[in-house]
């Protein structure tokens, strides 16, 4: 397709786009997931830094902290001292303990701690190890599902590090976490597998106890657009469940502020200075921020976080049924709302002017793209729902780069078809002025030393009667052909086209001599192209006649903005005109003014034919012309153009 066509055709920049997006998000799908992963985390901290700080009475953390630390010793603690803690937590009325600890060896003061975890119920942790480089197996397994989840869409461990044999609780949930490449936490798997039994998260076995049932959880698949690809659900929690993607992975919620998290330290849990009544029937969610620790993980809300925050969030959103998910029709979701934004973006594209043509379709992008970020955040806040942004937000920016360049390529190309037909009919300079300026009716003129050569064919007018309208047009166009080619080839502008004349005009300085070298040459070719050959008996025969002179004219632009013309006005122009109209009368081609007669008396011979009285002159003007050899002219410039006359005259 030419290149003009492909700037007129609308859809050839919806098609590059559509393109250059199916082919990017297919082998770039890595890199946009992790585009839409860190912007994401951008995301959370604005609803971080913007949620009113509603403090979460439900779970609370019981951080084994720097304070505690100090207190009681390094960690890890004596069984005797954590089996008093956890006391402690009974004895102030929770509901539930929830331990984000693994106790993975035999250790003296076990039976201690073993009895207490029997009393109150308590969830411990466990560790599932995915595609371990050293597989390790230390403690028991607890907690496995009933449920044949087993292999299936789950992650399979192939190591654990799980509590001792003789810890046992009522239930246990793994806290093994899947970090991405850049080292944030944003999803968890729901479930994994380990020697083909199903173990639940830490947070899922967590609200099973809390309601008095074993994990066993069921896989159901979602089967419309706008639900999860599968929710996990459970027989004794009606309306309960819990989307997951289509490898078993729940996206991580951060809806609650860091600051919202109560976080009592274990110092002050064990030594009585929690207030009379404040975690009675609360879930304590027992974990560590101690640094000497080391449980530190990078989340969406902050580079370092204790690894306790991701299953308080992940707790508090289970218990409001806010967990966000990337529902089942997203890839349909995302190609409607490109089609949407395609049609938007085309539309703008029609805009007349050139303007709007270049800018509205830009402005329809951006506010496109604001949309989406808005319609995004909107869906996610209100319904939980993540939608996939990267690929239609590639698409709009590419359609509208790609709108946008071909509108400006195709207004430059409609501004230089301009500039080109200005310039066939007006001098370059003056088509390139006109091009860049709006049309106005403000006086523009200028005075100018310039040097008029005023080129006329002499008989034409006998000749157009005469001749039909073709043969007389192509003697003028011939005509106006060569004298043109000449002027420019010697550095002269045609200012303008005359009837049957052409003005010449150089700007270079008053000596300068190619004016003449542009007269001998046209006189040649004229005799070449209008020579013996073309005569009629009963025409007159056509020559060309030149006046020449040297001085200061009137430049500019006159009239109304809807009708203006460039012209040369003043005393040189019109003795140029006079002097082109004598060279009949004198049988001269060629006819000098006084003031280029003088200019040029020192480098070529100039000859004076006397004062003669021109028309509309009071006094006698002096002519000269120059002395020439039309013969013999030794300059290439000089030479005649080989120019066809294509014209029937018998």
């Amino acid at each position: 397709m030419p290149t003009e066509s492909l700037l007129k055709n609308r859809f050839t920049p919806f098609i590059v786009a559509a393109t250059l997006t199916l082919t990017v998000s297919v082998f770039w799908a890595e890199p946009f997931s992790s585009i839409e992963a860190v912007v994401g985390d951008q995301l959370w901290q604005l609803m971080d830094s913007s949620n009113p700080v509603n403090r979460e009475r439900r779970v609370v953390v019981i951080d084994i902290d720097e304070a505690s630390i100090a207190r009681y010793g390094a960690w890890p603690w004596p069984r005797e001292r954590t089996a008093a803690l956890l006391a402690s937590l009974a004895e102030q009325g929770v509901a539930q303990r929830i331990v984000d600890i693994t106790f993975p060896d035999a250790k003296p003061g076990d039976n201690q701690l073993a009895t207490e975890l029997l009393k109150t119920p308590t969830v411990l942790a466990q560790v599932l190890a995915i595609n371990a480089d050293h597989p390790v197996n230390r403690g028991q397994p607890q907690g496995a599902l009933s449920t044949a989840l087993c292999p299936g869409q789950f992650p399979e461990a192939n190591g654990i590090i799980a509590n001792a044999p003789h810890l046992r609780a009522a239930s246990a949930g793994h806290i093994t976490p899947q970090i991405a490449a850049d080292g944030v936490i944003r999803q968890l798997s729901a479930i994994i597998c380990y020697q083909n039994k199903a173990y639940a998260t830490l947070a899922l076995a967590a609200i099973a106890e809390g309601a008095g049932l074993a994990p066993d959880f069921t896989v159901v698949a979602g089967n419309q657009w706008l639900q999860p690809i599968a929710t996990l659900r459970h027989p004794g929690l009606p309306g309960f469940s819990v989307p997951i993607s289509q490898q078993g992975n729940i996206l991580l919620p951060w809806w609650m502020s860091r600051a919202a998290i109560i976080s009592l330290s274990a110092q002050d849990v064990m030594e009585g200075n929690v207030p009379a009544g404040y975690l009675k029937g609360t879930w304590a969610l027992m974990g560590a921020t101690a640094f000497s620790i080391g449980d530190t993980v990078s989340t969406p809300q902050a580079g370092t976080a204790s690894g306790v925050e991701v299953h308080a969030q992940l707790l508090t959103a289970l218990l409001d049924g806010r967990i966000p998910y990337q529902p089942r029709g997203a890839i349909p979701l995302q190609i409607g709302w490109m089609a949407l934004s395609a049609l938007l973006i085309l539309s703008a594209s029609y805009f007349r002017g050139g303007v709007l043509r270049v800018y509205a379709p830009l402005l329809t992008g951006l506010l496109l793209l604001t949309a989406s970020a808005a319609l995004h955040i909107n869906l996610l806040w209100a319904f939980s729902l993540w939608l996939p942004w990267m690929t239609p937000a590639f698409f709009i920016l590419s359609l509208v780069t790609l709108i946008t360049t071909q509108g400006y390529l195709s207004s430059r190309a409609e501004g230089d078809l301009l500039y080109r037909n200005l310039s066939s009919y007006l001098p370059t300079h003056v088509a390139k002025q006109i091009a860049q300026q709006e049309p106005g009716s403000t006086l523009n003129a200028h005075h100018e030393q310039v040097i008029v050569l005023y080129a006329d064919l002499r008989n034409f007018s006998a000749w157009c009667d005469q001749l039909p309208a073709e043969q007389a047009g192509a003697l003028l166009h011939n005509f106006y052909t060569f004298t043109s080619k000449i002027i420019h080839q010697q550095g002269g502008v045609v200012e303008e086209y005359v009837g049957d004349a052409v003005m010449g005009v150089w700007r270079n300085g008053s000596t300068d001599l190619r004016p003449l070298i542009a007269a001998k040459s046209m006189v040649l070719t004229g005799e070449q192209l209008f020579g013996a050959e073309t005569n009629i008996n009963t025409l007159p025969p056509l020559a060309v006649g030149i006046g020449i002179e040297q001085g200061e004219v009137l430049v500019g632009a006159f009239g109304p903005a809807r009708r203006r013309t460039h012209t040369l006005l003043g005393r040189t122009v019109t003795t140029a005109i006079r002097l082109q109209a004598m060279t009949g009368e004198l049988s001269q081609p060629i006819v000098c003014g006084e003031n280029v007669a003088k200019n040029w008396k020192e480098q070529v011979s100039i000859i004076s034919l006397g004062n003669f009285l021109l028309q509309d002159r009071p006094q006698p003007t002096e002519l000269f012309v120059p002395e020439i050899d039309y013969g013999q002219i030794n300059s290439p410039s000089a030479k005649p153009l080989q120019t066809e006359l294509v014209v029937d005259i018998g």
